[in-house]
C-alpha cells in the first residue's frame, strides 16, 4: 500500500510521463486495450487497480524510450520487481513470430 505522498508523487509522475508521451488518447487505450475510465483512475490515481497502474507504468516507459524521450523517473515504482505480485498484459508490445 502506498501512502498519500507516495501516491501523490507517482500520480505526478505518471502525468508527467503521459504528457511527453504527446500521443492522442485514442491510440493510448487501444495499445492498451483498456477503457478511459481505467486509464484516468490511474493517470489520477483514484483507486486504480494496481496491475493497471503497473501496465501503464510500463507502456509509458517503453513508448518513451521508443521515442527517445528521457522518462520523469519514478520514485515509488522504480524497482520492476515490485511488480511480479500483479499480473497484467502488455499488448502494445509486439511478439515476432520465428518459423
Amino acid at each position: 500500500m502506498l501512502t498519500r505522498t507516495e501516491i501523490k508523487a507517482t500520480k505526478e509522475e505518471l502525468q508527467a510521463n503521459y504528457r511527453r508521451l504527446n500521443q492522442p488518447e485514442a491510440t493510448v487505450l487501444a495499445d492498451l486495450e483498456m477503457n478511459a475510465e481505467r486509464l484516468d483512475a490511474v493517470l489520477n490515481m483514484e483507486h486504480p487497480d494496481p496491475s493497471d497502474v503497473w501496465e501503464v507504468r510500463d507502456y509509458l516507459e517503453d513508448k518513451l524510450k521508443e521515442q527517445g524521450i528521457e522518462m520523469v523517473p519514478f520514485s515509488w515504482l522504480g524497482d520492476h520487481s515490485a511488480n511480479h505480485w500483479f499480473p497484467y498484459q502488455t499488448p502494445w508490445r509486439k511478439e515476432e513470430l520465428y518459423d
